[in-house]
């Protein structure tokens, strides 16, 4: 799992969707979106107040919103 200290990064540089692939939330094959997102707007320099953290994948089940790829 990954993400922003204080939650999830505000902006989304890209997507890109996921085949199929089980859900151990939904339990069952569903598509996804992996999000690129970042605590600074695509194409600013960041300052600063947004840290130093380079921005983050992040995948997102259709049915439950969540990373349920893997139990545990």
């Amino acid at each position: 799992m990954s993400g922003a200290i204080c939650g999830r990064s505000p902006y989304v540089w890209s997507r890109e969707r996921e085949t199929a692939r089980w859900c151990f939330g939904c339990r069952r094959r569903l598509e996804g979106t992996w999000e690129r997102c970042a605590g600074w707007p695509y194409g600013t320099i960041p300052d600063g107040s947004v840290g130093y953290w380079e921005p983050v994948w992040s995948y997102r089940c259709d049915g439950c919103g969540r990373d349920r790829r893997v139990l545990g």
